[in-house]
Protein backbone atom coordinates (compact mmCIF):
# COMPACT_ATOMS: atom_id res chain seq x y z
CA UNK A 1 0.00 0.00 0.00
CA UNK A 2 1.25 3.53 -1.09
CA UNK A 3 0.80 6.45 0.80
CA UNK A 4 -0.58 9.83 -0.21
CA UNK A 5 1.63 12.20 -1.84
CA UNK A 6 2.64 15.48 0.97
CA UNK A 7 0.66 17.90 0.07
CA UNK A 8 -2.22 15.95 -1.23
CA UNK A 9 -5.92 17.88 0.21
CA UNK A 10 -8.35 15.10 2.18
CA UNK A 11 -11.15 14.26 0.49
CA UNK A 12 -14.10 16.76 1.79
CA UNK A 13 -16.52 14.64 3.80
CA UNK A 14 -18.49 17.67 5.16
CA UNK A 15 -16.55 17.80 8.48
CA UNK A 16 -13.63 19.40 6.87
CA UNK A 17 -13.92 23.17 6.03
CA UNK A 18 -12.98 24.12 2.31
CA UNK A 19 -10.95 27.08 1.89
CA UNK A 20 -11.74 27.90 -1.21
CA UNK A 21 -15.26 28.13 -0.89
CA UNK A 22 -14.43 30.39 2.31
CA UNK A 23 -12.92 32.56 -0.02
CA UNK A 24 -15.51 32.49 -2.36
CA UNK A 25 -18.58 33.58 0.25
CA UNK A 26 -16.61 36.72 1.03
CA UNK A 27 -16.61 38.36 -2.29
CA UNK A 28 -19.87 36.94 -2.99
CA UNK A 29 -21.32 38.13 0.30
CA UNK A 30 -19.76 41.68 -0.69
CA UNK A 31 -21.00 42.22 -3.80
CA UNK A 32 -24.60 41.47 -2.59
CA UNK A 33 -24.17 43.91 -0.14
CA UNK A 34 -22.24 46.70 -1.90
CA UNK A 35 -22.16 45.76 -5.75
CA UNK A 36 -19.20 45.70 -8.31
CA UNK A 37 -16.90 48.50 -8.80
CA UNK A 38 -18.00 51.96 -9.37
CA UNK A 39 -21.85 50.88 -8.08
CA UNK A 40 -20.14 50.48 -4.24
CA UNK A 41 -19.15 53.47 -3.80
CA UNK A 42 -22.35 55.03 -4.70
CA UNK A 43 -23.88 52.14 -2.18
CA UNK A 44 -21.43 53.13 0.85
CA UNK A 45 -22.37 56.55 0.48
CA UNK A 46 -25.99 56.14 0.60
CA UNK A 47 -25.47 53.79 3.20
CA UNK A 48 -24.02 56.78 5.73
CA UNK A 49 -27.05 59.22 4.19
CA UNK A 50 -29.27 56.71 5.67
CA UNK A 51 -27.57 56.13 8.66
CA UNK A 52 -27.91 60.12 9.30
CA UNK A 53 -30.93 60.36 8.11
CA UNK A 54 -31.74 57.98 11.31
CA UNK A 55 -30.11 59.82 13.60
CA UNK A 56 -32.08 63.50 12.62
CA UNK A 57 -35.49 61.59 12.12
CA UNK A 58 -35.44 60.03 15.61
CA UNK A 59 -34.63 63.30 17.18
CA UNK A 60 -37.15 64.89 15.19
CA UNK A 61 -39.68 62.21 16.09
CA UNK A 62 -38.98 62.60 19.99
CA UNK A 63 -39.25 66.68 19.86
CA UNK A 64 -42.23 66.89 18.13
CA UNK A 65 -44.71 63.64 18.31
CA UNK A 66 -43.70 61.71 21.61
CA UNK A 67 -42.99 64.29 24.10
CA UNK A 68 -46.84 65.49 24.20
CA UNK A 69 -50.01 63.92 24.27
CA UNK A 70 -51.79 62.65 20.87
CA UNK A 71 -54.18 65.88 20.64
CA UNK A 72 -50.97 68.42 21.41
CA UNK A 73 -49.12 66.41 19.03
CA UNK A 74 -51.59 67.04 15.58
CA UNK A 75 -51.09 70.67 15.38
CA UNK A 76 -47.39 70.18 15.50
CA UNK A 77 -47.10 67.00 13.27
CA UNK A 78 -49.03 68.92 11.06
CA UNK A 79 -47.40 72.08 11.37
CA UNK A 80 -44.05 70.00 10.72
CA UNK A 81 -45.97 68.31 7.58
CA UNK A 82 -46.36 71.82 6.12
CA UNK A 83 -43.35 72.80 6.29
CA UNK A 84 -42.20 69.76 4.65
CA UNK A 85 -44.07 70.42 1.77
CA UNK A 86 -42.24 73.40 0.92
CA UNK A 87 -38.52 72.33 -0.38
CA UNK A 88 -41.00 70.57 -2.65
CA UNK A 89 -42.15 73.65 -4.09
CA UNK A 90 -38.39 74.72 -4.77
CA UNK A 91 -37.38 71.10 -5.74
CA UNK A 92 -38.44 71.39 -9.40
CA UNK A 93 -37.66 75.15 -10.29
CA UNK A 94 -34.73 75.65 -8.33
CA UNK A 95 -32.62 72.54 -7.05
CA UNK A 96 -33.11 70.44 -10.27
CA UNK A 97 -30.88 73.38 -12.53
CA UNK A 98 -28.28 73.37 -9.65
CA UNK A 99 -27.94 70.03 -9.75
CA UNK A 100 -27.31 69.88 -13.72
CA UNK A 101 -25.65 72.64 -13.91
CA UNK A 102 -22.93 73.09 -10.38
CA UNK A 103 -19.44 71.89 -11.14
CA UNK A 104 -18.14 68.92 -10.93
CA UNK A 105 -21.66 66.97 -11.53
CA UNK A 106 -24.12 64.97 -10.00
CA UNK A 107 -20.71 63.36 -7.46
CA UNK A 108 -19.94 67.17 -6.14
CA UNK A 109 -23.62 67.28 -5.34
CA UNK A 110 -23.97 64.70 -3.13
CA UNK A 111 -20.74 65.59 -0.92
CA UNK A 112 -21.76 69.62 -1.02
CA UNK A 113 -25.06 68.20 0.45
CA UNK A 114 -23.64 66.07 3.72
CA UNK A 115 -21.23 69.10 4.34
CA UNK A 116 -24.44 71.23 4.45
CA UNK A 117 -26.62 69.12 6.57
CA UNK A 118 -23.38 68.55 9.05
CA UNK A 119 -23.65 72.37 9.68
CA UNK A 120 -27.23 72.65 10.04
CA UNK A 121 -27.63 69.33 12.34
CA UNK A 122 -25.22 71.56 14.84
CA UNK A 123 -27.41 74.51 14.76
CA UNK A 124 -30.11 72.54 15.48
CA UNK A 125 -28.88 70.56 18.36
CA UNK A 126 -28.91 73.89 19.72
CA UNK A 127 -32.01 75.25 19.28
CA UNK A 128 -34.33 72.05 19.19
CA UNK A 129 -36.80 74.08 21.58
CA UNK A 130 -36.51 77.76 19.94
CA UNK A 131 -38.14 79.50 17.50
CA UNK A 132 -35.41 77.96 14.96
CA UNK A 133 -36.49 74.60 15.55
CA UNK A 134 -38.47 74.06 12.00
CA UNK A 135 -36.87 76.40 9.57
CA UNK A 136 -33.36 74.51 10.45
CA UNK A 137 -35.29 71.18 10.04
CA UNK A 138 -36.80 72.96 6.77
CA UNK A 139 -33.24 73.25 5.83
CA UNK A 140 -31.93 69.55 5.83
CA UNK A 141 -35.16 68.64 4.56
CA UNK A 142 -34.45 70.52 1.29
CA UNK A 143 -30.73 69.32 1.24
CA UNK A 144 -31.74 65.47 2.02
CA UNK A 145 -33.87 65.80 -1.47
CA UNK A 146 -31.34 67.15 -3.49
CA UNK A 147 -29.02 64.27 -2.24
CA UNK A 148 -32.48 62.15 -3.65
CA UNK A 149 -31.94 63.50 -6.88
CA UNK A 150 -28.53 63.72 -7.30
CA UNK A 151 -28.30 60.05 -6.31
CA UNK A 152 -30.84 58.88 -8.50
CA UNK A 153 -29.60 60.50 -11.25
CA UNK A 154 -26.26 59.18 -11.03
CA UNK A 155 -27.47 55.60 -11.04
CA UNK A 156 -27.58 54.84 -14.64
CA UNK A 157 -23.97 56.16 -15.65
CA UNK A 158 -22.69 54.07 -12.88
CA UNK A 159 -24.11 50.40 -14.76
CA UNK A 160 -23.36 48.74 -16.99
CA UNK A 161 -26.14 46.33 -18.41
CA UNK A 162 -29.86 48.18 -18.11
CA UNK A 163 -31.00 44.66 -17.16
CA UNK A 164 -28.98 45.13 -13.67
CA UNK A 165 -30.98 48.72 -12.86
CA UNK A 166 -33.22 46.99 -10.72
CA UNK A 167 -30.82 44.96 -9.00
CA UNK A 168 -28.68 47.98 -8.20
CA UNK A 169 -31.48 50.46 -7.47
CA UNK A 170 -32.56 47.52 -5.11
CA UNK A 171 -28.83 46.58 -3.59
CA UNK A 172 -28.59 50.77 -2.97
CA UNK A 173 -32.15 50.55 -0.95
CA UNK A 174 -31.57 47.65 1.20
CA UNK A 175 -28.16 47.54 2.45
CA UNK A 176 -29.08 51.56 3.32
CA UNK A 177 -32.22 49.58 5.07
CA UNK A 178 -29.82 47.44 7.17
CA UNK A 179 -27.19 50.41 7.61
CA UNK A 180 -30.38 52.76 8.80
CA UNK A 181 -32.01 50.21 10.97
CA UNK A 182 -28.88 49.59 13.26
CA UNK A 183 -28.47 53.38 13.21
CA UNK A 184 -32.16 53.71 13.85
CA UNK A 185 -31.72 51.50 17.39
CA UNK A 186 -28.81 53.16 18.11
CA UNK A 187 -30.49 56.98 17.96
CA UNK A 188 -33.21 55.03 19.83
CA UNK A 189 -30.93 53.63 22.46
CA UNK A 190 -29.27 57.60 22.68
CA UNK A 191 -31.94 59.39 22.53
CA UNK A 192 -33.42 57.95 25.46
CA UNK A 193 -30.32 57.90 27.31
CA UNK A 194 -29.76 62.07 26.92
CA UNK A 195 -31.54 63.99 24.89
CA UNK A 196 -32.57 64.72 21.11
CA UNK A 197 -29.37 67.08 21.12
CA UNK A 198 -26.63 64.33 21.41
CA UNK A 199 -28.62 62.21 18.79
CA UNK A 200 -28.75 65.41 16.15
CA UNK A 201 -24.61 65.86 16.81
CA UNK A 202 -24.09 62.00 16.19
CA UNK A 203 -26.33 62.55 12.85
CA UNK A 204 -23.72 65.75 12.03
CA UNK A 205 -20.43 63.79 13.00
CA UNK A 206 -22.05 61.05 10.37
CA UNK A 207 -22.91 63.83 7.90
CA UNK A 208 -18.89 64.41 7.43
CA UNK A 209 -18.38 60.98 7.05
CA UNK A 210 -20.24 61.32 4.16
CA UNK A 211 -18.72 63.89 2.64
CA UNK A 212 -15.44 61.87 2.98
CA UNK A 213 -17.05 58.59 1.40
CA UNK A 214 -19.22 60.64 -1.39
CA UNK A 215 -15.66 62.48 -2.69
CA UNK A 216 -14.99 58.97 -3.63
CA UNK A 217 -17.97 58.91 -6.17
CA UNK A 218 -16.59 61.37 -8.00
CA UNK A 219 -13.83 59.71 -9.38
CA UNK A 220 -15.55 57.43 -11.36
CA UNK A 221 -19.30 59.41 -12.19
CA UNK A 222 -19.01 60.58 -15.91
CA UNK A 223 -20.38 64.10 -16.84
CA UNK A 224 -23.97 65.15 -16.96
CA UNK A 225 -25.37 65.65 -20.27
CA UNK A 226 -27.26 68.88 -21.18
CA UNK A 227 -30.74 68.22 -20.81
CA UNK A 228 -33.32 68.66 -24.00
CA UNK A 229 -36.49 68.27 -25.24
CA UNK A 230 -36.51 64.55 -25.37
CA UNK A 231 -36.21 64.21 -21.67
CA UNK A 232 -39.27 65.34 -21.05
CA UNK A 233 -41.17 64.03 -24.35
CA UNK A 234 -40.05 60.88 -23.12
CA UNK A 235 -41.99 61.14 -19.57
CA UNK A 236 -44.91 61.38 -21.33
CA UNK A 237 -45.00 57.69 -22.92
CA UNK A 238 -47.69 55.70 -21.48
CA UNK A 239 -45.21 53.14 -20.06
CA UNK A 240 -43.29 55.87 -18.36
CA UNK A 241 -45.92 57.71 -17.12
CA UNK A 242 -48.17 54.92 -15.75
CA UNK A 243 -45.27 54.42 -13.48
CA UNK A 244 -45.24 57.24 -12.05
CA UNK A 245 -48.69 57.80 -11.40
CA UNK A 246 -48.55 54.23 -10.05
CA UNK A 247 -45.78 55.05 -7.43
CA UNK A 248 -47.13 58.23 -6.54
CA UNK A 249 -50.87 56.14 -5.18
CA UNK A 250 -47.84 53.46 -3.13
CA UNK A 251 -46.55 56.89 -1.76
CA UNK A 252 -49.78 57.90 -0.71
CA UNK A 253 -51.29 55.18 0.61
CA UNK A 254 -47.74 54.62 2.67
CA UNK A 255 -47.67 58.36 3.97
CA UNK A 256 -51.69 58.31 4.76
CA UNK A 257 -51.22 54.54 7.02
CA UNK A 258 -48.32 55.42 8.79
CA UNK A 259 -49.94 58.81 10.28
CA UNK A 260 -53.19 57.33 10.46
CA UNK A 261 -52.52 54.19 12.43
CA UNK A 262 -49.81 56.18 14.49
CA UNK A 263 -52.34 58.55 15.95
CA UNK A 264 -55.21 56.36 16.17
CA UNK A 265 -53.39 53.37 18.23
CA UNK A 266 -51.76 56.27 21.11
CA UNK A 267 -55.20 58.10 21.02
CA UNK A 268 -57.37 54.18 21.54
CA UNK A 269 -54.59 53.88 24.37
CA UNK A 270 -52.51 50.73 22.66
CA UNK A 271 -49.31 50.44 24.59
CA UNK A 272 -46.10 51.80 22.52
CA UNK A 273 -45.07 48.43 21.45
CA UNK A 274 -48.27 48.20 18.50
CA UNK A 275 -46.81 51.28 17.01
CA UNK A 276 -43.37 50.23 17.08
CA UNK A 277 -43.83 46.81 15.41
CA UNK A 278 -45.89 48.55 13.00
CA UNK A 279 -42.96 50.95 12.27
CA UNK A 280 -40.72 47.69 12.21
CA UNK A 281 -43.35 46.08 9.80
CA UNK A 282 -42.84 49.25 7.32
CA UNK A 283 -39.22 48.92 7.37
CA UNK A 284 -39.06 45.01 7.39
CA UNK A 285 -41.22 45.20 4.19
CA UNK A 286 -39.49 47.63 2.52
CA UNK A 287 -36.21 45.70 2.92
CA UNK A 288 -38.14 42.45 1.68
CA UNK A 289 -39.34 44.37 -1.71
CA UNK A 290 -35.24 44.93 -2.29
CA UNK A 291 -34.96 41.02 -1.77
CA UNK A 292 -38.06 40.27 -3.81
CA UNK A 293 -37.64 42.65 -7.13
CA UNK A 294 -34.82 41.46 -8.29
CA UNK A 295 -35.99 38.01 -8.21
CA UNK A 296 -39.67 39.30 -9.55
CA UNK A 297 -38.09 41.11 -12.50
CA UNK A 298 -36.12 37.87 -13.82
CA UNK A 299 -39.58 36.48 -14.51
CA UNK A 300 -41.99 39.95 -15.54
CA UNK A 301 -41.47 43.16 -16.80
CA UNK A 302 -41.59 46.24 -14.45
CA UNK A 303 -45.52 46.98 -15.73
CA UNK A 304 -46.24 43.51 -14.13
CA UNK A 305 -44.20 44.44 -11.10
CA UNK A 306 -46.71 47.40 -10.32
CA UNK A 307 -49.26 45.05 -10.90
CA UNK A 308 -48.30 42.60 -8.35
CA UNK A 309 -47.36 45.16 -5.74
CA UNK A 310 -51.30 47.39 -6.38
CA UNK A 311 -53.32 44.40 -6.30
CA UNK A 312 -51.26 42.43 -3.79
CA UNK A 313 -51.16 45.40 -1.56
CA UNK A 314 -55.22 45.93 -2.44
CA UNK A 315 -56.08 42.08 -1.58
CA UNK A 316 -53.88 42.19 1.95
CA UNK A 317 -55.61 45.70 3.28
CA UNK A 318 -59.33 44.56 2.35
CA UNK A 319 -58.54 41.33 4.07
CA UNK A 320 -56.89 42.97 6.56
CA UNK A 321 -60.00 45.41 6.84
CA UNK A 322 -62.49 42.53 7.10
CA UNK A 323 -61.05 40.80 10.31
CA UNK A 324 -59.41 43.59 12.31
CA UNK A 325 -56.89 43.14 15.05
CA UNK A 326 -53.39 44.25 15.87
CA UNK A 327 -52.07 40.91 13.59
CA UNK A 328 -53.94 41.93 10.59
CA UNK A 329 -52.89 45.38 11.05
CA UNK A 330 -49.08 44.71 11.48
CA UNK A 331 -49.25 42.44 8.11
CA UNK A 332 -50.94 44.69 6.01
CA UNK A 333 -48.28 47.28 6.75
CA UNK A 334 -45.77 44.57 6.19
CA UNK A 335 -46.88 44.13 2.85
CA UNK A 336 -47.68 47.74 1.84
CA UNK A 337 -44.05 48.88 2.67
CA UNK A 338 -43.19 45.66 0.48
CA UNK A 339 -45.42 47.12 -2.47
CA UNK A 340 -43.85 50.89 -1.80
CA UNK A 341 -40.48 49.26 -2.52
CA UNK A 342 -41.07 46.96 -5.27
CA UNK A 343 -43.05 49.83 -7.05
CA UNK A 344 -39.84 52.18 -6.27
CA UNK A 345 -37.37 49.44 -7.98
CA UNK A 346 -40.03 49.38 -10.88
CA UNK A 347 -40.61 52.95 -11.11
CA UNK A 348 -36.43 53.93 -11.68
CA UNK A 349 -35.54 51.10 -13.63
CA UNK A 350 -38.56 51.99 -15.87
CA UNK A 351 -37.36 56.01 -16.07
CA UNK A 352 -33.85 54.71 -15.91
CA UNK A 353 -34.35 52.71 -19.60
CA UNK A 354 -37.17 53.68 -21.04
CA UNK A 355 -36.59 57.67 -20.63
CA UNK A 356 -32.61 57.41 -20.81
CA UNK A 357 -32.02 61.65 -21.74
CA UNK A 358 -34.51 62.05 -18.95
CA UNK A 359 -31.54 61.40 -16.22
CA UNK A 360 -30.71 64.71 -15.09
CA UNK A 361 -31.19 66.33 -11.91
CA UNK A 362 -33.96 68.62 -13.30
CA UNK A 363 -36.08 65.73 -14.44
CA UNK A 364 -35.26 63.59 -10.94
CA UNK A 365 -36.35 66.50 -9.14
CA UNK A 366 -40.08 67.04 -10.45
CA UNK A 367 -40.39 63.44 -10.37
CA UNK A 368 -39.34 63.15 -7.09
CA UNK A 369 -41.67 66.40 -5.76
CA UNK A 370 -44.47 64.74 -7.40
CA UNK A 371 -44.15 61.81 -5.13
CA UNK A 372 -43.28 63.63 -2.00
CA UNK A 373 -46.02 65.68 -2.55
CA UNK A 374 -48.56 62.77 -2.82
CA UNK A 375 -47.01 61.00 0.25
CA UNK A 376 -46.69 64.15 2.50
CA UNK A 377 -50.54 65.27 1.21
CA UNK A 378 -51.91 62.29 2.25
CA UNK A 379 -49.88 62.13 5.47
CA UNK A 380 -51.51 65.57 6.53
CA UNK A 381 -54.79 64.45 5.95
CA UNK A 382 -54.55 61.22 8.12
CA UNK A 383 -53.30 63.78 10.68
CA UNK A 384 -56.16 65.82 10.34
CA UNK A 385 -58.76 63.96 10.31
CA UNK A 386 -60.22 61.81 13.78
CA UNK A 387 -60.94 58.38 13.09
CA UNK A 388 -60.98 54.77 14.79
CA UNK A 389 -57.85 52.30 13.42
CA UNK A 390 -60.40 50.11 11.79
CA UNK A 391 -62.05 52.63 10.09
CA UNK A 392 -59.02 53.98 8.56
CA UNK A 393 -57.74 50.75 7.23
CA UNK A 394 -61.14 50.27 5.74
CA UNK A 395 -60.57 53.47 3.88
CA UNK A 396 -57.73 52.42 2.89
CA UNK A 397 -58.05 49.47 1.58
CA UNK A 398 -61.17 50.78 -0.61
CA UNK A 399 -58.41 53.34 -1.97
CA UNK A 400 -56.18 51.09 -3.09
CA UNK A 401 -58.87 48.45 -4.32
CA UNK A 402 -59.97 51.99 -6.58
CA UNK A 403 -56.37 52.15 -7.98
CA UNK A 404 -55.61 48.74 -8.26
CA UNK A 405 -58.98 48.43 -10.84
CA UNK A 406 -57.92 51.35 -12.65
CA UNK A 407 -54.65 50.15 -12.89
CA UNK A 408 -55.51 46.56 -14.78
CA UNK A 409 -57.77 48.79 -16.77
CA UNK A 410 -55.33 51.01 -17.67
CA UNK A 411 -52.95 47.98 -18.34
CA UNK A 412 -55.34 46.32 -20.54
CA UNK A 413 -55.85 49.42 -22.67
CA UNK A 414 -52.32 49.85 -23.04
CA UNK A 415 -51.88 45.89 -24.63
CA UNK A 416 -54.67 47.03 -26.97
CA UNK A 417 -51.84 49.00 -28.30
CA UNK A 418 -50.22 46.32 -29.91
CA UNK A 419 -52.98 45.19 -31.91
CA UNK A 420 -52.23 41.47 -34.07
CA UNK A 421 -49.90 41.33 -36.43
CA UNK A 422 -52.19 39.49 -38.87
CA UNK A 423 -54.07 43.19 -39.72
CA UNK A 424 -53.08 45.77 -42.81
CA UNK A 425 -50.47 47.69 -41.14
CA UNK A 426 -52.62 51.16 -41.50
CA UNK A 427 -55.39 49.53 -39.28
CA UNK A 428 -52.82 48.51 -37.01
CA UNK A 429 -51.94 51.96 -37.03
CA UNK A 430 -55.25 53.54 -36.83
CA UNK A 431 -56.15 51.17 -33.89
CA UNK A 432 -52.82 51.88 -31.64
CA UNK A 433 -54.20 55.89 -32.34
CA UNK A 434 -57.77 55.46 -31.32
CA UNK A 435 -56.51 53.62 -28.32
CA UNK A 436 -53.85 56.36 -27.22
CA UNK A 437 -56.47 59.17 -27.69
CA UNK A 438 -58.47 57.08 -25.28
CA UNK A 439 -55.91 57.30 -22.60
CA UNK A 440 -55.31 60.87 -23.44
CA UNK A 441 -51.76 60.80 -25.29
CA UNK A 442 -53.05 63.03 -28.01
CA UNK A 443 -49.97 64.20 -29.64
CA UNK A 444 -48.65 60.83 -29.82
CA UNK A 445 -52.33 59.56 -31.01
CA UNK A 446 -52.18 62.32 -33.87
CA UNK A 447 -48.70 61.37 -35.06
CA UNK A 448 -50.16 58.14 -35.26
CA UNK A 449 -53.05 58.48 -37.31
CA UNK A 450 -51.27 60.21 -39.80
CA UNK A 451 -48.95 57.46 -40.04
CA UNK A 452 -51.73 55.38 -40.97
CA UNK A 453 -53.20 57.84 -43.35
CA UNK A 454 -49.91 57.95 -45.37
CA UNK A 455 -49.71 53.87 -44.93
CA UNK A 456 -52.49 53.44 -46.68
CA UNK A 457 -52.23 55.58 -49.56
CA UNK A 458 -49.41 53.92 -50.05
CA UNK A 459 -46.67 56.52 -49.36
CA UNK A 460 -44.54 54.84 -47.15
CA UNK A 461 -43.03 51.38 -47.77
CA UNK A 462 -44.27 48.28 -45.81
CA UNK A 463 -41.59 47.49 -43.03
CA UNK A 464 -43.00 44.12 -42.22
CA UNK A 465 -39.84 42.32 -44.48
CA UNK A 466 -37.52 43.69 -41.82
CA UNK A 467 -39.83 43.91 -38.38
CA UNK A 468 -37.42 42.37 -36.28
CA UNK A 469 -36.03 43.89 -32.81
CA UNK A 470 -32.39 44.79 -34.18
CA UNK A 471 -33.82 46.66 -37.50
CA UNK A 472 -36.36 48.75 -35.32
CA UNK A 473 -33.51 49.83 -32.76
CA UNK A 474 -31.91 51.11 -36.14
CA UNK A 475 -34.19 53.05 -37.72
CA UNK A 476 -35.21 54.64 -34.35
CA UNK A 477 -31.49 55.42 -33.78
CA UNK A 478 -31.50 57.01 -37.51
CA UNK A 479 -34.61 59.21 -37.14
CA UNK A 480 -33.29 60.10 -33.38
CA UNK A 481 -29.96 61.34 -34.69
CA UNK A 482 -31.81 63.36 -37.80
CA UNK A 483 -34.32 64.69 -35.32
CA UNK A 484 -30.88 66.02 -32.88
CA UNK A 485 -29.59 67.35 -36.10
CA UNK A 486 -30.00 71.64 -36.34
CA UNK A 487 -32.05 72.65 -38.88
Amino acid sequence: MTSDPVGTAAPDDGTTPDPEAARSRGPALRHWLVGPPHVDRLTITHCVHSSAEAFFTVSMAGSIFFSVSPDAARPRVLLFLVLTLAPFLVMAPLVGPVVDRIRGGLASTMVATFGVRALLALLLAENLRSLFLFPLAFGILVVAKTYTVARNAIVPSLVEHELDLVAVNARLSRTATLAGGVAAALAVALYASTSGTWSLRVAALVYIGGTVVAWRVRAVAPPLEPVGRDAFVELVRPDVSGAVWDMVVLRAAVGFALFQFGFSLRAEGDPAWVLGALILANGSGGFAGTVVSPWLRKYINERSMFTVALVGSALVVLAAGAVFSRITLIAAIFVLGMSVSIGRRALDATIQRQAPHARSGQVYAGLETRLELAWVSAACLAVAIRVATWIGMLALAIFLALVAIMHLRRRGGLLSVRPVGSMPLAERLLLRAETLAAHHYHDEAIIVALSALEEGRGEVDDPATEATPERAAEVIEQVRRQLDQPT
